[in-house]
């Protein structure tokens, strides 16, 4: 009987040790990316070698990983100081460690509008931090508990359904000899929440980046208002070396306005008209442009789906004006306006903008201003409206010069 009793008690004590060991086996092939967001537990397919990941919030570009979730509400969301009833108010998050968040903004009449920084993996598997649009919201913050594509990046709720209105952001700053960094291999200096009171909001994140050898640093502001279906984005670049040296920047989406992964029905648009084919944008001429779903008669069949009639803006009113600015079905490219080259891609017209080359002295700066949002449909017209984009410079001027000091 004893003897029994012995082997059973090692038979346990192997089928511990065997546990055990499988816990550890598995502990040290997972990744642990625990940030501090506790926007829930995340457990996703491993890269790199490792078995498993698991993370307390998920990005845009990491779902197709995820094994398992659990939500729960963020520790440290900041809410508005009051939820008013009559006006309209936003909530937001934004982790200053790690230079990621969002802007959530809500309406008398039950519209929303949504704008997320740094929630997303770029084209290199990498996540940018700071103040780069794109991504979407947190896990827990999507109502039906899985992620609508329509509802990432800036996108708007009319009280029925969401539609996007940008995407990740294709965005880069490049040395004279035209190599470009983009925003994941920046370094990271910082983040924070300059000003949140009253309805106003203004964001900063710093960045170190160096071109051909010259340094650069580039501050990163982001201002929003309660009530605005839009935000200003400004970008001071500053040469902190010792000698005169030269940069491009490069700006632009393929936004696929209306719904997420299609550009099926979106032309550009000007301030006073449309624009169906590949062009050079006049930035003199013109301080603002955008993308317009609505179809292009100029594709086949570009007129026969019933299309959002959505439409979005970027406004270069302020700061230094973008040196080009064009429409096109791919990065880098674009054909003559008078080739007649039509808007006919299903997943890539773009709208872009460079300024550059711009060569800075040691210790001067460029500021890049850009109003990003959405445009209104007025039914007595047939393009979009551009809505009011207001700047107080002089708060601009003091946010700079707070930097600088």
């Amino acid at each position: 009987m004893s003897n029994r009793i012995i082997t059973t008690k090692r038979a346990l004590f192997c089928l511990l040790l065997c546990l055990v060991a499988m816990v550890v086996l598995v502990v040290a092939r997972t990744r642990f990316n625990i940030e501090g967001d506790w926007e829930g537990l995340y457990l996703l397919k491993g890269t790199e070698g490792k078995l498993f990941e698991l993370k307390d919030d998920i990005f845009l570009g990491e779902y197709e990983r995820l094994l398992f979730k659990f939500n729960f509400e963020s520790l440290q969301a900041q809410l508005p100081e009051k939820k008013s009833k009559r006006g309209p108010y936003f909530e937001y998050k934004w982790q200053k460690r790690r230079g990621h968040g969002y802007i959530h903004s809500f309406f008398p009449d039950g519209s929303r509008f949504i704008a997320c920084f740094s929630r997303f993996r770029d084209s290199q598997d990498k996540v940018p931090k700071g103040l780069f649009v794109g991504g979407g919201l947190p896990s827990s913050k999507y109502e039906n508990k899985d992620i609508r594509n329509e509802e990432t990046g800036v996108a708007w709720f009319d009280g029925t359904r969401w539609y996007h209105l940008w995407c990740n952001a294709n965005e880069a700053i490049a040395s004279a000899s035209e190599k470009q960094v983009f925003p994941s291999q920046w370094e990271f200096l910082g983040s924070r929440v300059i000003y949140d009171h009253k309805g106003e909001l203004i964001l900063e994140s710093n960045h170190r980046v160096t071109l051909d050898g010259h340094p650069f640093q580039v501050n990163r502001f982001v201002m929003y208002t309660a009530g605005d279906r839009h935000f200003f984005l400004i970008i001071e670049i500053k040469n902190i070396g010792q000698v005169p040296a030269g940069y491009y920047y490069l700006y632009g989406d393929e936004p696929w306005v209306g719904d997420f992964g299609t550009s099926a029905g979106n032309v550009g648009w000007l301030k006073d008209r449309p624009f169906y084919f590949e062009g050079y944008i006049d930035t003199t001429a013109n301080s603002f442009a955008g993308m317009y779903d609505i179809g292009n008669p100029y594709v086949l069949g570009g007129t026969s789906a019933q299309y959002t009639e959505v439409a979005n803006f970027i406004d270069w009113s302020y700061g230094v004006k973008p040196d080009m600015a064009y429409f096109s079905n791919t990065i880098g490219t674009f054909a003559d306006e008078k080739k007649k080259v039509p808007l006919f891609s299903k997943q890539n017209r773009v709208i872009m903008l460079q300024w550059g080359p711009r060569i800075l002295a040691p210790g001067k700066s460029d500021r890049l201003v850009l109003a990003i949002g959405m445009a209104y449909k007025d039914p007595r017209k047939w393009l979009p409206v551009k809505p009011e984009t207001k700047l107080d410079m002089n708060m601009v001027d003091f946010l700079l010069q707070e930097e600088g000091k």
